[in-house]
């Protein structure tokens, strides 16, 4: 029989003598073999079996009561919490680590704060290589009422969670440069020292991955389509993997989620499909497609705009562009004007002229003036009006009216027109002038 065979039978052994023990409700020898079988698989590497022979040895403890078994709780808890970190169960990790550091506050142990201020450090980390920041710096806050000393702020890993976030929310390297080389892994267990490896590499990606949107036209027309490439920039990535004493091997990087902010006047029409595995081994650059529709006149903005991106599968930070700002306008109104004789025009008769004027355009036109400008010498105005108002024409609408005017001379005659107006944004336009000739027959 092999040395693990061995192991692993002794572990079976114990593992049934403690759930005979606590089916008869003697909780401390429960607890005690429970303990030792989690130690044996833990040392065989099945972490799952160990985490909950842990788990039970904690219930046990817990069930005793007493500030002494509070402290005996607290240690197997932690041992659970690395065994799921081992399993990459960051959550329960995190959960654990949260328990731990209540229980041992309920003990007598002289350096109670201290093991309990690491543990809601690693609780903190949990929460961090997550992407759940918030949650993290939530955490700290919670517990910190707890604490009567000052080693809760003094402690090396709490400055060090403090700087993590700050680095990551200031986007500033200069804040892990300060704390990176008092940091001691060594002290710690493996599963640990591979946690605040994960804190770095989540930090690190944060500060070495650029997110920029690309937006050369400011203006765009009510109604339109703006196409914004953006630029997913991985280059600092590799420097990662060649940091002096905390360097990761990323072996995957995905974006997984996309969170818009844009203003009202916009619509989100088009997105990369998600989850978008970035080849960021093979270039340094990713251009993510946008597209987005105008609604209606006024300033926009467009950002910022944050990327989930995912590690190895498992560790999540953000991307976060800038902003665009720009201004959306209605449609340029153009009109049209004709005059229509509605019969021949003849010298010394009055005759009709009909006024044909049209919104040709997707804009609206308002606040029209129209001016009528004839040869005083030749042509005269016999009824009508020289100023013509009109309150408002919309998108490919027309009006019409006539006017009774007589000629005294014969051949081509000039009529001259002037208009202006106010577009859909309030925008004068005009005056824009127009000559007609107007054929006069004896």
């Amino acid at each position: 029989m092999g040395k693990e065979e061995k192991i692993r039978k002794k572990g079976d052994v114990l593992l049934a003598k403690a759930e005979h023990y606590m089916d008869t409700h003697d909780f401390k020898r429960s607890a005690d073999n429970f303990q030792k079988a989690g130690d044996l698989f833990f040392e065989l590497e099945e972490w799952k079996i160990s985490e909950q022979c842990f788990r039970f040895t904690s219930k046990n403890f817990s069930r005793l009561g007493g500030k002494r078994n509070y402290h005996r709780a607290a240690n197997v808890q932690r041992k659970a919490a690395n065994c799921c970190l081992h399993l990459n169960d960051f959550s329960k990790a995190r959960d654990y680590f949260d328990i731990t550091a209540k229980s041992i506050l309920k003990s007598e142990m002289k350096t109670k704060e201290e093991f309990a201020t690491e543990n809601v450090c690693f609780g903190f980390m949990c929460h961090f290589i997550l992407g759940e920041q918030e949650e993290a710096i939530n955490s700290i806050k919670r517990f910190k009422s707890l604490f009567e000393s000052d080693i809760y702020n003094e402690h090396i890993l709490m400055k060090l969670v403090h700087n993590l976030s700050n680095a990551v929310l200031n986007y500033n390297e200069q804040y892990i440069k300060k704390i990176v080389k008092n940091i001691q892994p060594d002290r710690y267990s493996i599963a640990e020292s591979t946690l605040i490896q994960h804190a770095f590499l989540v930090t690190y990606a944060s500060l070495k991955t650029g997110f920029s949107l690309i937006l050369e036209k400011k203006e765009f027309e009510r109604d339109s389509f703006i196409e914004l490439p953006s630029q997913l920039d991985t280059s600092g990535l590799k420097k990662i993997e060649k940091h002096n004493r905390f360097s990761s091997k990323i072996e995957s990087l995905s974006i997984t989620n996309i969170e818009f902010n844009i203003s009202e006047n916009l619509t989100l029409k088009e997105k990369p499909s998600i989850p978008t595995k970035i080849e960021f081994n093979n270039k340094d650059n990713h251009v993510l497609p946008f597209k987005f529709r105008t609604n209606f006149p006024g300033k926009a903005h467009i950002g910022p705009i944050k990327l989930t991106l995912e590690i190895n599968k498992y560790f999540k930070y953000y991307a976060i562009s800038d902003i665009k700002l720009l201004k959306i306008t209605s449609p340029a109104a153009i009109l049209g004007i004709n005059l229509i004789p509605q019969k021949t025009p003849v010298i010394n008769q009055t005759f009709p002229l009909q006024v044909v004027i049209s919104n040709n355009s997707d804009g609206d036109a308002m606040e029209i003036d129209i001016l009528f400008e004839f040869p005083e010498e030749n042509i005269r105005m016999m009824r009508g009006t020289l100023d013509k108002k009109i309150y408002a024409l919309s998108p490919n609408e027309e009006i019409k009216w006539q006017i009774l005017i007589k000629a005294s001379d014969v051949g081509e005659l000039p009529i001259k027109t002037t208009v202006s107006f106010k577009d859909g944004d309030g925008n004068s336009r005009g005056p824009f002038e127009a000559i007609f000739p107007l054929m006069i027959n004896l």
